[in-house]
């Protein structure tokens, strides 16, 4: 059996060995490093490292525990004075070792942590109290809130106080994303009579009529968003975090509940657009952390990490990857990552305050940014309290700065990660242009032209459905266009294409070149608020879909947007003959009352015509539009096959037999 040699406190001169040193109370590396390690403890020469090594060991070292003074001075003392002092002070050396002992002791109970930032920010009376509901002193942890509250303890004969019952809207409704196979992919599933065969929805919320194939049970389309579970704080929480928790009062987690989540129209609109009106009125927005719920935990879609991260110098996350346990002894100093995880640096998962945003915003029209900076701060605060200004137009500005600036970023290979976010880049460009304080639109900005030559886009959807059925002839007629204004004036023309937009990158770069666009009701008319000011959009309704659900979303939220520069006109088909069904209607499936939405459009070059001689003639003026077209009704035409019925009606004319 291997034994240990045990060598005294004081040893005879010369005995200063690695052997009389090997001991496996103290012992913390390999025997041949016995030597460094002591000429460390008494002040000799050190291994040779550069900076990156030494900073590297120091982090990752674990902290120490702090070093009596006996042991100190014994470690300092020349090895000769030792030995003279062995003899005469055994006494005092013996106190001393008593007093390490002591010390160790409380070196193995759990140190205080250094004391964390510390930051005051006023919630009383701001918006998000009216929003959402607020929570205090929680912790996340693997997708459920804890709570610290002393209210929810069983303290004595007392009960625990009722959990907080967090509100979700009804409305907060997703598609399962199963994991399929899509009809005439290469699959050798047996397509027995057993398969269930079901249509839904692509990712990008389109009706396409992709086939997915279940087996035994019946797919449910539509699912409700849930609420995280709630539980008081335990005595017997797994990690060391939890049990001794330092709530963050610099990061203000907001966790957001979407709608229709892999739709990009509904994920702008209903989400990111009002989630842009709250933070950019906040004044403690860079402490924000947005924290997307996705259903039992799945990843953020598409068209949320692509809309909401530019709103946060934040990481965006998921419930489910801002509450996964962290391991023991993680240290959030040295988390270096960037977008950074919360306002400290890095994961946090206890906080002072959290607001969890289940409901509906109530939205509702808000003001100019001049009648805004007419009012006091306080009343502000209260304009917003009441309700979410709807602003889709500034928010689209914003993203399109935010993101034509990550573009020249990564042109010159520069780092981002200090760049500001879509939000404070957009204030710092209004500022320096002389803007007044939460202006969308900033003077100088080029503007969408309405004179010579104008770029004018055709809307392709990616799908088989909602297609204008003549788009050659369109393009061609378009390319031909000269259209001399009344009273004279330089002649207009045309440069038409068709485009594709399969993610907000290129919606962006298209935005921010044309002039026009034109497309059937689809959420991708969203990139629509993307365009410079002064631009316009036409917009086509399917055969019946004017009385549709949502057939009028897109010019109604424009009209109500104070900030809006786009002017949206709205062409209505109201004769079958230039009509024929979409995917779904062809087939008999789905739901009848949504068939209209899908159908496919013959549009009369007249028809473009007329919108394009309106928007020329209103040159680009958002307030004229709003004044003359929006606010009469004529900025709506109603078509049929041969071209215009009529303009400013509410409604297409009865058929001739009902009349």
């Amino acid at each position: 059996m291997k034994t240990h040699t045990y060598a005294p406190v004081c040893g005879p001169a010369g005995s200063d060995s690695d052997e009389d040193r090997q001991s496996p109370h103290w012992s913390l590396s390999t025997y041949k490093r016995h030597a460094n390690l002591d000429l460390l403890a008494v002040g000799g020469p050190a291994p040779a490292a550069d900076d990156w090594q030494q900073a590297a060991a120091a982090a990752a070292a674990p902290p120490h525990p702090p070093q009596h003074a006996c042991a100190r001075f014994w470690a300092q003392t020349p090895r000769r004075w030792r030995q003279a002092l062995c003899g005469g002070l055994l006494s005092v050396t013996l106190l001393c070792l008593l007093a390490a002992l002591a010390s160790g002791w409380g070196a193995g109970a759990p140190q205080p942590a250094a004391r964390q930032q510390q930051c005051r920010l006023q919630h009383e009376g701001s918006p998000w109290e009216a929003h959402c509901q607020a929570l205090r002193n929680v912790c996340l942890d693997q997708g459920q809130i804890i709570l610290y509250d002393q209210l929810y303890q069983q303290l004595g004969g007392r009960k625990a106080g009722a959990l907080p019952q967090l509100e979700v809207s009804t409305s907060k409704i997703y598609e399962y994303p199963w994991r399929a196979s899509q009809a005439g992919d290469d699959d050798s599933a047996d397509d027995d009579a057993s398969s269930a065969a079901d249509v839904v929805g692509s990712s990008s919320g389109s009706s396409s009529g992709r086939r997915l194939r279940y087996k035994l049970y019946e797919p449910l389309k539509n699912r409700r968003l849930e609420a995280p579970p709630l539980r008081p704080a335990t005595s017997q929480e797994g990690t060391e975090y939890l049990q001794y928790p330092e709530f963050s009062t610099c990061t203000v987690p907001l966790l957001v509940f979407p709608s229709w989540r892999g739709n990009f129209f509904h994920t702008y609109k209903d989400l990111s657009a009002l989630l842009y009106s709250l933070l950019r009125r906040t004044p403690w927005r860079q402490h924000a952390k947005l924290v997307v719920v996705t259903p039992e935990g799945i990843a953020l879609t598409g068209a949320e990490a692509a809309l909401l991260p530019p709103l946060s110098g934040l990481s965006v996350q998921s419930m489910a990857d801002a509450s996964a346990r962290l391991a023991q002894g993680y240290r959030p100093e040295l988390d270096a990552a960037q977008p950074r995880a919360s306002y400290e640096g890095g994961q946090r998962r206890c906080f002072e305050r959290m607001y969890v945003c289940g409901a509906n915003f109530l939205a509702g029209r808000g003001l100019s940014a001049e009648e805004e900076a007419a009012l006091s701060a306080d009343q502000r605060t209260a304009a917003v309290a009441r309700q979410v200004p709807v602003e889709p137009y500034a928010y689209g500005q914003a993203v399109a700065l935010h993101m034509q600036q990550q573009r020249q970023q990564q042109a010159r290979r520069q780092r981002q990660d200090g760049a500001p976010d879509a939000i404070t880049l957009q204030a710092l460009v209004g500022e320096a242009a002389g803007a007044p304080p939460l202006a969308a639109v900033v003077p100088g900005q080029p503007r969408a032209r309405t004179a010579g030559r104008l770029r004018i886009m055709l809307m392709k959807r990616g799908d088989e459905g909602r297609q204008i059925s003549n788009a050659a002839e369109l393009l061609q007629r378009c390319n031909s266009w000269r259209y001399v204004p009344p009273g004279g004036g330089p002649a207009v023309g045309a440069e038409c294409s068709e485009i594709e937009l399969p993610d907000l990158e290129a919606g962006v770069a298209a935005a921010r070149e044309a002039d026009v666009f034109i497309g059937v009701h689809g959420a991708n008319l969203a990139n629509g608020w993307m365009l410079r000011p002064g631009a316009s959009v036409i917009e086509i309704l399917p055969y019946q879909f004017e009385d549709g659900r949502g057939a009028t979303v897109f010019s109604t939220t424009n009209g109500k947007d104070a900030t809006s520069q786009v002017l949206w006109w709205l062409a209505v088909l109201c004769d079958p003959a230039a009509s024929t069904p979409g995917p779904l209607e062809a087939a008999g499936e789905g739901l009848p009352d949504w068939w209209p939405r899908d159908r496919n459009t013959r549009v009369p070059w007249a028809v473009l015509e007329a919108a394009l001689r309106q928007a020329v003639a209103v040159g680009g003026d958002a307030r004229q539009y709003q004044r003359e077209y929006y606010a009469t009704g004529r900025f709506r035409w109603h078509f049929g096959a041969a071209g215009v019925i009529s303009q400013g009606e509410r409604h297409c004319p009865a058929p001739p037999a009902d009349r």
